[in-house]
Order: C-alpha cells, then structure tokens, then sequence
C-alpha cells in the first residue's frame, strides 16, 4: 500500500472511530433521559399501585409541553432521515411550532402518549396514531413542505403554504337543517 494509501485508510479509521464515539455519546444521552423519564414515573406512582393513574385522578403529564415532548422523546426516539432519501421524501422544519397544521397533530401524538404511556398496552394504540401522523407531518403534502434546510445551513427558507380562499356562506345557510318543508 502506498503512503497515500496508508494515510487515506488511517483518515477513514479515525473517521470511522470518531462516527463510533458519537453513536455511544447518543446512546448515553438517550439512556440517561429513559432513566430519568422511569424514575419521575416511578415517582408519581403510588407505593404498591400496579393500576395507572390517569388525567382525572390528579396525575400530572410526564412532559411540560409539547416541545418538550418533541424535543426529548419524539424526535430522539423516532429519527428519520429528512431530505432526498432514496425514492422518498422526507420534510422538517425546526420551526415546526410555527405551523398550526403541525402544532396540531403534535398536540394531539402528545396528550394520547401522555395517556397511552399510562395504560399496559397503550402504546400499542399510539404507535399506530403515530403511524399515521408521522408521514402526514413529513410527507412531501405535509405542512414542512415549503420549508428547506439549505446546503451547509446556507439558504434556510421557510415558508407557510397558503390558506385557501373560500367565500362567505349567505347569512341563513348554517339554519337550512332546522327549516321546515
């Protein structure tokens, strides 16, 4: 092998270790945040309870708010490669907050999680919502859609999609089921 050669695959190594030593840094981080996630849970939980405790009998959602939600469990629990990805895909937008298409379906994956996580099998349910909901959201028709990330960060665009137009319904329209014939 030549000193080129050498120096190229002694490159590629340290790259390769350096990719490794970021992987075992992530898994860390994600095994102290479920960590931390089973001890706060086991914190709310009644001594000797083996029964959920739901929204109505006091119990307080595992998360503050949605970001909060998204940023810690969602997005590091379900990664997904955005951008040109083989024959799909895929849109993000870190300003997700600001799409009320968005915000809503994050709410909505939130408050089921908040009360799937309680139950036995309640994550099976909002693995399928979440199912759903997943390639609405980053689908190329999703809300992220006019929203691009750019080359190396330069050419950030984000855009709203615009609001259809519709025309004002006559006065006594919404009362047409309650006339009689």
């Amino acid at each position: 092998m030549s000193a080129n050669g050498s120096a190229a695959r002694s490159h590629h190594d340290q790259l390769e270790l350096s990719g490794m030593d970021e992987v075992l840094a992530r898994l860390a981080a994600l095994t102290t945040r479920l960590e931390q996630a089973e001890q706060q849970l086991a914190e709310r939980q009644p001594t000797g309870s083996s029964a959920a405790i739901g929204p109505e009998q006091g119990q307080d959602p595992l998360y503050p708010n949605v970001e909060e939600w998204v940023n810690t469990y969602l997005l590091p629990t379900f990664p997904r490669p955005y951008g040109a990805v083989g024959m799909t895909r895929w849109y993000w937008c870190a300003r997700w907050w600001a799409h009320d298409e968005a915000v809503t379906r994050m709410m909505a994956l939130w408050y089921a999680w908040e009360n799937a996580r309680l139950e036995m099998t309640g994550m099976v349910g909002w693995l399928q919502q979440l199912d759903h909901h997943l390639p609405i959201l980053c689908g190329e028709d999703g809300p992220f859609r006019g929203c691009n990330a750019g080359k190396g960060g330069h050419g950030v665009r984000h855009e709203l999609p615009p609001i259809a137009e519709t025309d004002k319904a006559p006065d006594d329209w919404w009362n047409w089921w309650n006339q009689a014939d």
